[in-house]
């Protein structure tokens, strides 16, 4: 009788499974508490900012006291920066990158914290919003004041961002909603920049994700109804990251795709129901893209492949709808009823041209030709800029996820563009088209980082050179630049064009009593509160609006609500015998 022998099990065999559990464990308590870190800093950095206008003095409806005001600002922000990069040099001497991960939270947090600093000093001693009770802000007021007493919303806006002002109404504010709303609109200002930076560190590096996502943030910074833009600028990155996971589902296992599928469905429905206009702009490319990653997983990796990435956008696509079903059926089915006639600034403008939204308040830019007639055919220099970076970005990432997903939401918004434009004189209907300008310009300023991106990732991909001479050495710039000088020329340069978007952007809604965004500001200030407060600044004070009630039923007319010929540039006459409203 033959016996077989197995070999003996030794400690150290027992113990390797375990002890390579724990250190796996270990890894993601690391990585857990960096990434806590990470963002912990950057929303840090953006409230200190904020908090920091409460030190300055100034009479805000003064443009003197308004430009101290900006410089103070300033000033305050290049301490900050110096401070970043003192701790930022030694610590790179010892960790190589994980202190450039703080720094770039740190300058993300700042970039939005001092345009949200700025707005608060246009609102110096005033509990009121920008416009106080009237417009968009009246309007989010009266939708707030209807919640807080049972009623329902208007079943086509998205419901969050009225919640969140609710509550902070109840506790907060003392039920004071337009103090809430202010308070609100500084807090979404504030976290733009660290939004930005954390949604696109999904993707890039942190330093890219800082150059790339915060700058490309800084056109959609609205002071003014803030957490529309503020969506885009997450929508995006977020989305990128789930077109990025069905790529890569064929070697996940499918357990994983499906988890992580889940969490990305659960960002994207809470974006959704803080504002779905952009849902509604990208949804035709994202649809097409998403047939096209499927087709591509079904090549890579046979059914298997093909399962792993249906259970991610199932899973992301379940739990979307769990989340926000409710609002969705609600939207679609008051899709045929809502309809929008207003005419935006933009609407007057030539459809191509989308560099630059100035919204219903041009200010003076309605006084003069607009838009800028461009070098090169009618198109600007800027625009030729962003096409190359389009061009770029596709030929060097085509097969990339995140270029695919940029580019697919960039031509589903110029189509929806041109279809509601192509239809507005037939339909008599805007349909909010002009809002897609915003979507084309963040997309195309990504693109262009993207190209970039892809570039230094070949520049760096390329072999050092063979033996050269001391002289041909020195004539030649470096292949691989020292990552402390690096980190230090991105923080600095970084950071001084954040603060100087931040304090071009604030000037602009400072208090001014002409048409323009400062209008809004200059409202507010001489708008007396529920309390009959008003400013101590203000040189006359007025009563408030009052809210209206939103349910009351609105009028349709089936018109176009302006002129039928283009107002702007404004001018002092028109020809004998023609008005700015033709007859019909």
């Amino acid at each position: 009788m033959t016996t077989s022998v197995q070999p003996a099990s030794t400690p150290g065999m027992q113990q390797d499974i375990p002890s390579s559990r724990k250190r796996r464990a270990a890894a993601l308590r690391l990585s857990a508490a960096l990434w806590t870190a990470e963002i912990l800093t950057a929303v840090a950095a953006a409230l200190l900012m904020t908090g920091l206008a409460t030190s300055i003095e100034l009479n805000p409806m003064s443009r003197i006291g308004q430009v101290s005001g900006l410089a103070a600002l300033q000033l305050r922000l290049l301490l900050l920066l110096g401070v970043v990069v003192l701790v930022l040099v030694p610590a790179m001497r010892r960790w190589a990158d994980t202190p450039v991960r703080f720094a770039a939270a740190a300058v993300a947090g700042l970039s939005s914290g001092v345009l949200a600093a700025g707005v608060s000093l246009a609102l110096r001693d005033t509990n009121w919003p920008l416009y106080a009770q009237s417009g968009d802000s009246g309007s989010l007021q009266a939708w707030v004041n209807a919640l807080m007493e049972g009623k329902p919303l208007d079943g086509a806006y998205p419901p969050m961002f009225p919640h969140i002002v609710a509550f902070v109404a109840e506790h907060v504010t003392h039920g004071d909603i337009g103090y809430a709303l202010k308070l609100a609109d500084l807090l979404f200002v504030a976290l733009l920049g660290p939004l930005a930076y954390l949604s696109w560190r999904l993707l890039l590096p942190p330093l890219w994700a800082l150059g790339i996502g915060v700058t490309a943030a800084l056109p959609m910074a609205q002071p003014y109804k803030p957490y529309t833009t503020f969506v885009l600028v997450a929508f995006l990155p977020v989305l990128a990251k789930l077109m990025q996971l069905l790529q890569r589902a064929p070697e996940l296992p499918r357990r994983t795709a499906a988890v992580r599928g889940a969490v990305l469905g659960l960002g994207i429905a809470l974006l959704f129901l803080l504002y779905s206009g952009w849902f509604v702009w990208s949804a035709a490319g994202v649809v097409v893209l998403t047939a096209v990653l499927l087709l591509r997983a079904r090549r890579a990796g046979g059914t298997s492949g093909l399962l792993n990435a249906l259970s991610a956008i199932g899973a992301a696509a379940g739990v979307f709808l769990a989340v926000s079903s409710v609002y969705l059926v609600r939207l679609l089915g008051s899709a045929g009823s809502t309809v929008d006639r207003y005419c935006y600034f933009d609407t007057y403008t030539e459809p191509t041209y989308f560099t630059m939204w100035r919204d219903d308040l041009p200010g003076t830019d309605g006084q003069s030709t607009w838009p800028v007639p461009g070098e090169l055919g009618g198109v600007g220099l800027f625009t030729i800029l962003l096409l190359v970076g389009l061009g770029v970005a596709l030929a060097l990432g085509i097969g990339r996820a995140v270029v695919l997903t940029a580019a697919a939401c960039t031509a589903s918004a110029l189509l929806m563009r041109y279809w509601y434009a192509s239809h507005m004189e037939r339909d008599q209907a805007v349909m909010l088209y002009p809002r897609t300008s915003a979507q084309l310009f963040y997309c195309l300023l990504v693109l262009v980082g993207l190209a970039c991106y892809l570039i230094a990732r070949r520049r760096n991909a390329v072999p050092a050179p063979a033996a050269e001479t001391a002289e041909e050495s020195g004539r030649r710039l470096p292949l691989r630049l020292n990552p402390r000088a690096v980190a230090i020329g991105a923080v600095c340069a970084l950071g001084l064009l954040f603060g100087m978007a931040g304090s071009a952007t604030a000037s602009k809604y400072m208090p001014d009593p002409h048409e323009g965004t400062g209008m809004l500001a200059w409202i507010s200030q001489t708008t007396a509160d529920t309390k009959g407060h008003c400013s101590r600044y203000a040189p006359k004070c007025v009563d408030a609006p009052g809210l209206l009630n939103p349910s009351d039923p609105k009028v349709d007319l089936g018109k176009l609500i302006c002129p039928k010929v283009n107002p702007y540039p404004r001018k002092n006459g028109l020809l004998p015998g023609f008005s700015a409203d033709l007859p019909e």
